[in-house]
This record gives C-alpha cells, sequence and structure tokens, in this order.
C-alpha cells in the first residue's frame, strides 16, 4: 500500500521541486535525515500538534527527501481535521525509555490519496530530545577540565571532554570526524575518567547526540552508564550532591555579602 501511495504521491508531483530546489550539503541537514530516516525505517509513530488545535494527532513518516527538505507523512488520526499549507506543526517521535525526539515544521503542501488527505512537511532546521532524567546532572564548569577517553562504535579511541555528569549518565563534548558516527543506543567502550577522587571505569549507551560547533566537526553526546559497578555508582551521587550542596551554600553566601554591602 505505501508504494503504491508514494508512486501516487510523486505523479501528482511530477518532477517540480517543492522546497526551492536542490540545496547544498551540510553536516546539519545529514544529522537530521538519519534520525528521522531510522523513524521512516522502525515505522514509528509519530504524534502531530497542529497550530491552534490542542488534539494530539498521529501519524506516520512515509517519504523523506533531503534534496527537497521535505518529510512526506500519513493522515493525521483522529481523522476530520484538514491541515492547510503554511500551518505550523509540531512532530513527536518517541523512541526507547519514554524519550521524544522533537521538531517544529510547516505543511507545505497537501495531496489526496484515495480520499484521505496526505501531507508534505518542510525539513526542520533542528531536532530537540526529551529525555526523562531521574537524577541530578551537576554541570561542569569551563575552567575545569575533564577528560574522558572511551572505545567508539567504530573500535577507534576517543579524547572527550565532560560538560555534565550525573550518577547515571554523562555528557561529553567529542571532536569527530564523522559527524554521522554516533547514533542512538550506540555502544562506547572502556570510558574512563577521575571525578572528585572516584576512577569511573565503565560502559556507555548513547542516548543523545548534538551539535555544539557543526562547521568544527564537534558533537555533545549524552549517554548512559551501562555496568558501572553499584557501590561507584552510589559513592559518585553522593559526590555529586555534596558538590552541589556547597555551590548552593558558597552562592547563598556571596548573596548575603552583596546585602550587607
Amino acid at each position: 500500500m505505501i508504494s503504491s501511495l508514494l508512486e501516487r504521491y510523486k505523479s501528482l508531483r511530477g518532477n517540480k521541486p517543492v522546497n526551492g530546489g536542490k540545496p547544498k550539503e551540510d553536516a546539519v541537514l545529514n544529522y537530521i535525515y538519519l534520525h528521522l530516516h531510522q523513524a521512516l525505517r522502525n515505522r514509528s509513530f509519530v504524534e502531530v500538534l497542529v497550530n491552534g488545535d490542542d488534539v494530539l494527532y498521529q501519524s506516520m513518516i512515509l517519504w523523506l527527501d533531503p534534496e527537497e527538505r521535505t518529510i512526506l507523512i500519513d493522515e493525521l488520526f483522529p481523522t476530520g481535521l484538514i491541515g492547510l499549507s503554511g500551518q505550523k506543526v509540531q512532530v513527536s517521535i518517541r523512541q526507547q525509555a519514554g524519550r521524544k525526539l522533537k521538531f517544529n515544521s510547516v505543511i507545505i503542501e497537501q495531496h489526496r490519496y484515495e480520499g484521505t488527505p496526505i501531507y508534505v512537511l518542510a525539513m526542520p532546521e533542528g531536532l530537540e530530545s526529551d529525555q526523562r532524567r531521574n537524577a541530578y546532572r551537576l554541570p561542569i564548569s569551563e575552567k575545569i577540565t575533564i577528560e574522558p577517553h572511551f572505545i567508539g562504535p567504530d573500535d577507534q579511541t576517543y579524547l572527550a571532554r565532560l560538560r555534565n555528569l550525573s550518577s547515571s549518565g554523562i555528557a561529553m563534548e567529542v571532536e569527530v570526524d564523522d559527524v554521522n558516527g554516533f547514533g542512538y543506543d550506540d555502544q562506547l567502550t572502556h570510558l574512563a575518567f577521575d571525578f572528585a577522587g572516584i576512577n569511573i571505569d565503565c560502559g556507555l549507551a548513547v542516548r543523545n547526540v548534538e551539535f555544539t560547533e557543526p562547521a568544527a566537526n564537534r558533537v555533545l553526546i549524552g549517554a548512559e552508564f551501562v555496568d558501572l559497578p553499584p557501590p561507584d555508582q552510589r559513592v559518585l551521587e553522593k559526590s555529586i550532591m555534596r558538590i552541589q550542596r556547597d555551590r548552593i551554600r558558597l552562592t547563598g553566601e556571596m548573596e548575603s555579602q552583596l546585602v550587607m554591602m
């Protein structure tokens, strides 16, 4: 059914570009396309909010065109609403462990397939990962340099810079040769670094990848600890909470001094 729908859609469009012709290739577009392609490949349902309507609709990605920077989605369910060209939408893709990948877009065109509407959306300029965090994340100051090293999915060794830390995972900035070399659920092995007297040595499961400097091939990887021993995890949690309390206390003392001046 989907293959015949796509043929019908292509025949309706002909060879006319939908979104201004072929764009220049760029790393951000590759990143967005690969993540959306994963949802297409997995036949993942997407949730759609149409601007001005409070109903949460469901649909499915049917086709992606990175050259035209467009996304073709199926009709909206529950049925009844007919989306119009120019309407803004917010799309959410459910991932594992309750996470969502979100992006904002706009309806470019509406077509009909066997009497039901299908929609062409603009490819988003960025993706936002909505993650459920069950542990406090301690931000690491720019003045503090902690450099974890690990082995990536390509069996190469990487040196990173720690950006935040919790008892269940980390975020680290990494310079890479291939900006698309890391993806959701990739396994990173032999992560090692020292923090507050604790020697961390374990594996990671990638949960989020964001660009920090696309032109410089720098990405921010958020990942969960895979096999961190429970005693080390408890010590890590206590250390993080102690540092957080010290920061709050220091901030309070500085504010008091300012009031007295």
